[in-house]
């Protein structure tokens, strides 16, 4: 049994156990995962575990928390990024993932990310008179525009009901957003593997390329309001990189054995 170093990350409340694999033997299972994402263990949205790359600065691999896998985390990439900026000090990176090489750079005490460019489906998806606009950053996001953000019981049932259905056969994130103004949205999200998490950096995305392809709103330079924290978002065009610009902390370093 190898006793391996962590770091207890976040960004913008949503938290993640962070291991560094380029220098050691590490491979995640699942049941490692779900163990220590348990809030009564250590406790995380994501597990996420960075290794070498030959295109990149790093390659993040990147787990829900009951072990499953994902294609992308803007603020777990923000968080890898203030880890390989600080070690190589450099102002601008980039990260490989198992979707798409991420760029990052600082502005000022936070750090930006180029997300890629949204797809959007064809068709919508409704449940219950909920009408959700399907959105790929990289991972699936069900975006629903209400005009009220859903209690816990609303939001737990329909959350995970969207989340698991035949219309998503990988799953999806799920999103309930209200437009407060063109330059502020409120959002709570359900994320896929997970349940709710205080935030989501790709969600942030997919929900103002949401509402600026079907003008709901006059701007393309939006603030998305999550209960943990907020994220700025640009979107200049269609057919440009959705940029994402937040914080980050670490919150405390530890070494667990597997």
């Amino acid at each position: 049994m190898k006793e391996f170093f962590f770091r207890k990350m976040s960004g913008a409340g949503n938290d993640f156990i962070i291991v560094d694999a380029r220098n050691q033997d590490f491979r995640a299972s699942s049941q490692l995962i779900s163990k220590l994402s348990n809030r009564h263990i250590i406790g995380c949205d994501q597990f996420v575990v960075i290794n070498n790359s030959h295109r990149a600065d790093c390659f993040m691999e990147i787990y829900n928390s009951d072990g499953s896998s994902s294609g992308m985390c803007g603020n777990a990439t923000r968080c890898v990024a203030s880890i390989i900026m600080r070690e190589k000090s450099l102002e601008q990176i980039t990260i490989e993932t198992s979707s798409k090489i991420l760029k990052c750079w600082k502005v000022g005490y936070q750090i930006a990310v180029e997300m890629g460019i949204p797809i959007f489906a064809n068709t919508h998806f409704f449940f219950e008179d909920l009408k959700f606009i399907y959105v790929d950053m990289g991972n699936p996001h069900a975006v629903c525009m209400v005009n009220n953000i859903p209690d816990d019981e609303t939001f737990n049932r329909i959350g995970k009901n969207v989340e698991s259905h035949k219309f998503f056969p990988k799953k999806t994130n799920v999103e309930f957003a209200k437009i407060i103004s063109d330059q502020i949205i409120e959002v709570r999200v359900f994320e896929r593997g997970v349940g709710e998490t205080l935030a989501c950096g790709s969600g942030a995305c997919a929900v103002a390329a949401a509402a600026i392809k079907y003008k709901l709103i006059k701007n393309n330079n939006i603030l998305i309001r999550f209960r943990g924290g907020d994220l700025k978002i640009i979107w200049p065009n269609e057919g440009s990189q959705i940029v994402m610009i937040g914080e980050y902390k670490e919150i405390f370093t530890g070494n667990f054995k597997n």
